[in-house]
Order: C-alpha cells, then structure tokens, then sequence
C-alpha cells in the first residue's frame, strides 16, 4: 500500500516529507509536524498495486490548514465510494479500496513538481522519463501548466527533451539528482515505478510511488549496436534497413540449419532468425536477444557467450534469451559434432568459399548488366541470395573460430595476434596510394591516370565510407568522387607509408603457437570477406539504383536515387510513390534530431521517437578518459572529431576522434596519427586497421565525440587505454 511505500523508502533514506497515517474515523493528531499545512491523499489496499492503477480516482486535497485536516480527511474516505470509483471498479472488474487508509503529509510548497517513470510507460524498458512544471504537481497531471519532458536512456547516459513553450528546465545538477534518486528507489523496490515528486529550493522530495501497471517485461525487445554501427552509422535508408534483415535473415537460417540438420527446429525458430537485426529511430541495431537464442544452441554457451560479448564489444553483458525453444536432444548432439568439427577446418571451408566466391560473382555481375526491368532485376537479386549467399553463414563459423582462438590464446599473446600482416582489407590503401603516386607522375588527366582509375573501381569501387548502405554513393557508382579524394590527396603533405614485405606471409606461417596461428588465419579470412561482402552490396546497389532508373522512366518516383526510401515490397507496385518519398525523407530529417542511442529495450514492440528535439549529457568532462587499447603506441596531437565522414577531410597529424568506423574509413586513419572511438573492440575494424597501419587507437571511449572538440590537444596513451586532455 501507499503509506508503506512510503514508510519503507523513509527508512531507506529516501527524501519522503513527514507523514502520518490515519483510518476513517480515527482520532486525529498532527504532533508528528509543526507544519501550517498538509496534503492528504488516499491509501486504499488495492489502489496501486502491481497489476491495476487508480491514480487520480480518489480525492486528494493540497494546502489544507491543521484545522480543516479531519474534515478533508473524511473526504478523501469517501471519494472511495464515489461514482466515478465504482463506474471504474466495474469496468476493470476489481475492488479498488479494500482497506482504507489516508495519509496526511506535511506539504511542499513546490518550485516545481512532476512525475518520473523509471521506465518509459509506452514500453521503452531501459528509458527514464521526468515530466516537470512549475508549481504544484496537481498543475501538471492535469496539464494546467507547461510541463517540459526528459527522456533519459540508461545505457547511454545522454538525454533528450521536448519543452512546451513557457515551460521551465532543470539545470543538469537536479535532473542527474532527480534521475538518480529514481534509479536508486527502483533498485529498493524491484519494480519500475510511477513517482510524484516536488521541488522547493532546489531540494527533491518524493511525494508518493505506485509501480507502472502498464508494461509488459516478461519477454523484452533488446536492440544494441555493438559492432553493427561500424557497418551501419547513422541513419539508414529504409531499403538498405529491410536489405540488411533480408540478408541477415537468410545466413542466419542457413547457420542454423549447418550446425543442427534439424529443419523443424529451424522453422521453431524462424520468429527470432527473421528479425536478427531491427531498427529504431531508421537505425540499424542487433536484436540481440535472438542472438542469444542462436548462440545457446552451442555447446558451453555460458562460456562462449561471454567471449563473443568481449570480442563484439558488447557493453551490457546481460544475457536474455527466448525461453520457448525446445531442442531435442539428438539434434543437442549433432551440434556439438558440427561445433567441433568447424572449430578444426573453419579455414578449409572459407578458402573454398573464397574461391569460389570471384566466379559466382562475375556471373551475377554480367545478369544484372542485361536486365532493365524491376522485375528482372529483382530475380537477380533473388538469385545472389539463393546461390552467392547460401555458403555466407560460414563467415560467422570463422567470426567464432577467430573470437574463440583469440580468447584461447590468452592476453599475453595479444600483440603478437594484433601483428597481422598483408590483410585484404589493405589492399585498396595499398592501391590508392599508387594511384595518387600515378597521378603525381603521368597528371590526372593523362591516359595513364585513366586505365588505373577504371582497374581500382574494377576491384575496390564499394570500398568506401558507408560502404554497406545501399544508399551510399560509392566509387563505382560516382567515380567522380575518386578523383576528388585523389586531388584532396595531392595538396596534402604525404606521410611515407611502406609496402609490406614480401616474407610476412612466411613469417606468419612459422608461427609456433597454433591459438595465435589460428587466430591470425581467422582474422585474415575475415578481413577477406569483409572486402568480397562490399562487393555483393555493391552489386545490390547496382541492381537497385537500376530499378530505380525504371521507376523514374515510369514517372513513379522522381530521380533514381529514391527508389532507397523505398521498402523491399514497393519495389514492383505500379502506383505514384512520390508522395511516400516525400513523407519519409520529412521522417529522415526528424530522426536526424533524435539521439544515436547504442541499445534500447523495448517492452513488446520497437518504438520510434517522435517528439524531442533537444538533447545533452549527464556527463561531465574529466580530463582523464579511458577505453580499450586496440593498437599499441603513444603520441600528442591535436583532436579532429569527425561526425560525418568524408574522403576529402585532411586528417594528416591528428588525431581522429569518432563514434565508430566501417571499413572505407581505412583513408581517414591512413593520415592520423592515432585513433579514439565511441565503440569498438579488439577485433573491430578500427582495431585491425588501425594495428596495421601501427597507429595508436583506444576504443570504447564512451562519449568521446561530446567530451572532446576538434582543436583540443591530448595525450594519447594506448599503452594503458587513456586520454589525457592537455591544458
């Protein structure tokens, strides 16, 4: 009951205003308060419990003087029997009151006064939200004041607000104060609660708590974009959003099916294998929990889950799973043969993969180069899936064999697994650097120039920034922009790159110990189908650009360039899609505004933002920041934060400080001389790039791009995972 609540939070030095407890009829005496005035407000046994919620059903009354309390005290006992109270009772089938108490407490003359849900309400789980206006919190519940609306994330630690006009703000020092006094009743009550809550000179009180009734928690949405934000930052498009759940779906089918020849667990589990990515707010996220459902098919998944959580750089390492899949214990058996068997020949299976790999492509290249109709196109594109992608999912088999021999290795070998040398990924640097050397040389207007443009964009033009969104614009697709980068590159003071040895390879190959020689080869097979999975989205981007070059001819969208705010199943509708172009990119220029949260729980459905504008930190700005060290060194330089990537950004001496990287970024940190990122982990891209090129990088700087500015200068320490800021 109410008065308990209270008592207990009292108790639990909770800052809850004197109060005392009477029952209809009782005595009253107010020795316990030298205060002129009281609210009193009802607590009934069954009004806020966990399953049903009658707030504002009974009386409340606010500044009553110590004379009218007995009388005001009645009322509040038979607001109980009211009309409306049981035209409720009746309609949600419940007795409301039970036994009736009422509480008398001493009132705060608020400042301001509002409500906080430790969690959002309309099923947004690890969200906080405080509703505040500017006096008495009966103005606010019913809007009588302006009221301004925070939404706080607590995985992130950032916030956002939308403020009515004439509304007041909370300076950062009570809204922290406020959230946390939130946090910490939530823990002492294991339950996500409602809070009314009143301000008077700057103090907080906490005027009564009663549990949210309208969430359902038992089978959480958990979005997180560890190590998928690399692939994917900012917004993406809603083609490239069901592109990606379309692929991700079918290698995820595929694996599942690899590992446990059980076509009916496969179809058991297609709720979970369809939606292995999801987004919010046009963000691309893992849904995590059916991540989980996959990985616990593997045998001592309580041991593995955890090395794929450090190796992915997943932050919250909580584990939630369905709890509805059954597999039999035949098929438990077969996995584990499958486990071991691909944990010892993973590298047979990727180089045959590898190989074959160039003649499938070459042939749904030149398929895709003779069709001109959406309908076409689309069968092409059906077909890389069905026969380009059938084998991808051995890609993931080598993801885990490549965490595992890492993990296996031990952290004293780590430098030496860092140490790898002649990856795939660096070929396009590789080839690009000799490319600005060919345009010093022969002019970027000579023949020469031109044959070796056309070889890169042969090879490497869907190596880029952004190069898994369809709608990014690529070297092949824009080859203008190649030139650009090289010419930015020619008035740039160059700083001396070496070629790789020859012998690397050989050397490697001497490696003595076989989980650092495994883990090496892991990593180099990964790198290999990074580079060949930019080429099928290239091929895609290609396939869609052309259907959008169709619908353009037919009048049904604009320019081809919007066929990528469209979906998959709008692709061959023969109507006007202009005006659903229109609508979405207003939606795009919205969610541009909306924090890039890196995980949301959701309660039983994705929920997209929709009101605040406003955003800021609850963080301060130490001098002294931490994260992962991913590539060994140390230096000083000047800070240049890089919200959004360009090829032409002259990154030359600094140091590159960024929420994430995707593999194009490789010509950004070509020129820094040390790198700082929001996320990452040993095994992301930055990390790998970043060790080759043998520039220091510290990953997993948690609100790096806030904390520091372009032109700060700090001590880049990815000995030890620090950065100082120089005064």
């Amino acid at each position: 009951m109410k008065h308990q609540t209270l008592q207990f939070l009292s108790d639990n030095q909770i800052n809850v205003p004197r109060f005392a407890v009477v029952r209809p009829g009782d005595a009253i005496y107010l020795t316990f308060s030298s205060a002129d005035r009281f609210a009193v407000r009802s607590s009934f046994a069954m009004e806020d419990d966990a399953q049903t919620s009658f707030a504002g059903q009974f009386d409340t009354y606010l500044n009553v003087a110590r004379a009218d309390v007995a009388a005001a005290v009645q009322k509040v006992a038979d607001s109980a029997h009211s009309k409306t109270v049981q035209a409720y009772q009746s309609a949600r089938q419940v007795d409301a009151t039970g036994e009736l108490y009422i509480i008398i407490q001493e009132m705060v003359d608020a400042d301001l006064s509002g409500v906080i849900f430790t969690a959002n309400p309309m099923g947004i789980l690890n969200e906080t939200v405080a509703v505040v206006g500017a006096g008495l919190g009966c103005n606010v519940v019913e809007d009588k004041t302006p009221t301004t609306s925070y939404f706080y994330t607590q995985d992130d630690g950032i916030y956002s607000f939308d403020q009515q006009e004439g509304a007041p703000l909370l300076d950062e020092e009570t809204l922290i104060s406020l959230i946390d006094t939130a946090k910490q009743m939530q823990e002492l009550l294991h339950y996500e609660a409602d809070i009314e809550y009143a301000i008077q000179n700057g103090e907080i009180f906490i005027l009564q708590a009663r549990p949210i009734t309208t969430l359902c928690t038992d089978h959480p949405i958990i979005l997180d974009n560890s190590n998928i934000v690399e692939s994917y930052p900012g917004l993406s498009l809603p083609l490239t959003r069901d592109f990606v759940k379309d692929i991700y779906h079918g290698i995820f089918a595929r694996l599942v099916l690899r590992i446990t020849k059980n076509p009916s667990l496969v179809e058991q589990m297609e709720p979970y294998l369809r939606d292995m990515t999801d987004s919010a707010n046009w963000r691309i996220y893992y849904r995590i929990s059916n991540w989980y459902a996959v990985l616990k098919l593997l045998p001592c998944s309580g041991k593995i889950i955890p090395i794929w959580q450090r190796m992915m750089g997943v932050g919250n390492t909580a584990v939630a799973a369905p709890d509805d899949i059954i597999v039999p214990l035949s098929t438990k058996w077969t996995v584990l043969r499958s486990f071991v068997h691909y944990l010892l020949h993973a590298p047979r299976y990727m180089d045959a993969l590898n190989e074959s790999f160039a003649e499938r492509f070459a042939r749904y290249q030149q398929q895709a180069a003779d069709c001109t109709t959406p309908e076409a196109l689309l069968e092409v594109y059906e077909q890389i899936k069905a026969h380009i992608l059938i084998d991808w999912d051995l890609t993931l088999v080598n993801d885990l064999y490549t965490f595992l021999y890492t993990a296996l290795s031990g952290k004293k070998n780590g430098e030496r697994i860092a140490n790898v040398r002649n990856l795939e990924s660096m070929k396009p640097v590789l080839a690009v650097n000799r490319l600005v050397e060919c345009a010093k040389q022969y002019g970027i207007d000579s023949a020469d120039y031109r044959e070796a443009v056309a070889d890169y964009i042969r090879l490497y033009g869907d190596r880029c920034l952004g190069e898994l969104k369809l709608e990014t614009e690529t070297y092949r697709t824009h080859p203008g922009k190649l030139d650009e980068y090289v010419q930015s590159r020619l008035s740039q003071k160059e700083i001396p790159f070496c070629e790789p040895s020859h012998d690397a390879d050989a050397k490697e190959r001497k490696e003595r110990n076989p989980f650092v020689r495994n883990a090496k080869l892991g990593i180099r097979n990964r790198e290999i189908s990074r580079l060949n999975r930019s080429r099928i989205f290239g091929l895609s981007r290609e396939i869609f650009l052309k259907i959008g070059d169709a619908l353009t001819k037919t009048g049904q969208i604009e320019r081809p360039r919007d066929v990528f705010y469209l979906q998959m199943d709008e692709l061959l509708q023969k109507c006007d899609l202009r005006e659903v172009v229109a609508r979405r990119k207003e939606e795009e220029r919205h969610f541009e505004q909306i924090p890039p949260y890196s995980r949301l729980v959701f309660a039983d459905r994705i929920l997209h933002r929709t009101a605040p504008i406003s955003q800021g930190s609850v963080l301060h700005s130490p001098d002294l920041l931490c994260g992962t060290p991913s590539s060994v060194g140390k230096v000083i330089g000047e800070v240049l934060v890089v919200d959004t990537p360009d090829d032409r950004i002259q990154t030359a001496g600094k140091i590159l400080v960024t929420r994430s990287t995707d593999p194009g970024w490789v010509f950004l940190i070509q020129g820094a001389v040390g790198i700082i990122a929001e996320k990452g982990s040993l095994l992301s891209h930055t990390a790998i790039i970043s060790r080759e090129l043998q520039k220091p990088a510290v990953v997993g700087v948690k609100d790096c791009t806030k904390l520091l500015k372009s032109g700060d200068r700090v001590e880049l320490d990815a000995y030890s995972g620090t950065i100082k800021l120089l005064k």
